[in-house]
């Protein structure tokens, strides 16, 4: 499946870790891949919450979040996560994105992952 348009909506912060990983599998195989995180899945891209998240998942979400932008790897946080009462701190890399912007990649992606 080389070649190809991937994006993850990632709404589940459990689901976080199993995603960076197969998304790294499938940048190495140079797909074009990004990942939107949204409700609960963007706690994981809080600055405020990762040591949290770190705990609570039993890995370095903060590593593999690291590795996935090093394999160029795009990564979204909801800019109107409402979950979030401040908003999002984004950890470094990451970008902040509505609807507009999930909508436009996702309708030019070869597939669309929903975790």
């Amino acid at each position: 499946m080389a070649g190809r348009k991937l994006v993850y909506f990632v709404s589940l912060s459990s689901n976080v870790p199993y995603v960076l990983k197969e998304a790294m599998e499938k940048a190495e195989e140079k797909n074009e891949v990004a990942i939107f995180f949204d409700l609960d899945g963007a706690l994981a891209l809080d600055q405020r919450y990762l040591n949290q998240m770190n705990r609570t998942h039993g890995t370095n979400l903060e590593s593999l979040l690291n590795e996935a932008l090093a394999a160029g790897i795009k990564l979204y946080g909801c800019q109107l996560n409402v979950l979030i009462a401040d908003g999002l701190v984004l950890v470094n890399g990451v970008e902040a994105a509505g609807v507009a912007t999930f909508l436009d990649t996702a309708y030019q992606a070869d597939h669309v992952l929903s975790y």
